[in-house]
This record gives C-alpha cells, structure tokens and sequence, in this order.
C-alpha cells in the first residue's frame, strides 16, 4: 500500500513554495549562518577567494558598508553586530522554521500553515530591523537639525541604493507578508468555526 508521501500531490502553489524555500535554504543554511565563522573574514586583509560567501560579504560592502568594517571593530569582526544580531539568529532559528515548513507541505501536515505564518512575519520583522538600523539614525539626526544623514550606505541619491539596500530586502518583505495572508486566508474558516463552538458553549 503507498505511504502518504507518494499519495502526495502538490499544487502549483506548493510547488512555488518549495522554489521559494530553496532561496530560504540558501540564504538562513548559506549566507546567513556562514556569518558564524567568517564575521572576520578581512583578518589577512584580502577575502578568500575560495570562499563564495566571503566573495558576495565583500562585494555587497560596496553598497551597505555594514558588510564590510574596515578597519574591523574591537571584537575582530569586519560585519557590523547589528547585521550579525538580526542574520545570524534567523539563519538558525528561520531556517529551522523552513524545514518544518517543507515537512509540513510534504506531509500535508497540520502545522504547515501555522509554521508558514510565523516564519514568514519573522522574515518581514528581520528585514524591517535591518532597514531601520540605517534610517533610524539618519531620522535622529534630521529631528535634531542635522539634516538626514545616511551611515552605511550612500541614500537614494545613488542607483545602487535601490536595488543594494531597497529591492534585494523588499523581496524579503512582501513575498512573506504574502504568504503571511494566505495562511491566514486558509486558517481563517477553522478559526472562526473554533470560535462559534466556543461561543455556543455554556
């Protein structure tokens, strides 16, 4: 008798969303956690040319020099703590999150929307953080009469501020709040028949 997984057909949606995850592996499993090991990877003074992660660190630091301390801050690290605090925690804990979010479309499994939901606000919350560490500042500055002032990158006077800072991250915002609305669309008839049973009971 076949198991569940070979009973299993996928959607298209499903079949997009595992598109999606692959990007989420490489980015949470790849980029993200490589931080671990590599936050000093300026210490010989060249990045390893080896090293992809290392290559795209260096190369982004010409658009956000979050990416690229030089010289490196007093623990060593050549990566600013902010990108360090928000990338390398959602390396381990969204990834994580994804996996059981694969599990849960393969095994059509109950916490596949659930899990959905909450990885994808994290995705957005973690991309807003990382704007918010460059605007905030340059917010505090104009509120003070300074005039806006921008710290990592170059503002949107230059093109590359768009796509570097802007697109590259948006990405990270509005796919997730549109699967954020889809689980909640799905969820959204058991919820409600939840709530009727409750209100019916005495």
């Amino acid at each position: 008798m076949p198991g569940p997984m070979m009973q299993l057909q996928l959607t298209s949606a499903d079949k997009w969303t595992m598109v999606w995850l692959a990007a989420n592996f490489y980015i949470h499993f790849g980029w993200e956690m490589s931080l671990l090991k590599c936050f000093d990877y300026l210490k010989t003074g060249k990045p390893n040319p080896y090293n992809p992660f290392v290559q795209a660190f260096y190369s982004f630091g010409n658009y956000d020099r979050r990416y690229r301390r030089e010289p490196a801050d007093e623990n060593g690290s050549n990566v600013d703590k902010v990108v360090l605090a928000v990338e390398v925690p959602a390396g381990i804990v969204d990834g994580a999150l994804c996996c059981f979010w694969l599990s849960g479309i393969l095994n059509n499994a109950w916490y596949k929307l659930p899990v959905q939901l909450t990885v994808s606000s994290l995705h957005a919350f973690g991309t807003i953080v990382y704007w918010a560490d460059e605007l905030v500042p340059g917010w505090m500055s104009w509120c003070r009469g300074k005039g806006w002032k921008w710290t990592n990158t170059d503002g949107p006077g230059n093109i590359h501020w768009w796509w570097a800072f802007i697109g590259t991250n948006a990405v990270w915002v509005v796919v997730p709040l549109l699967y954020c609305r889809s689980a909640l669309t799905q969820m959204r008839p058991a919820l409600e028949a939840l709530t009727e049973v409750k209100m019916l009971k005495p």
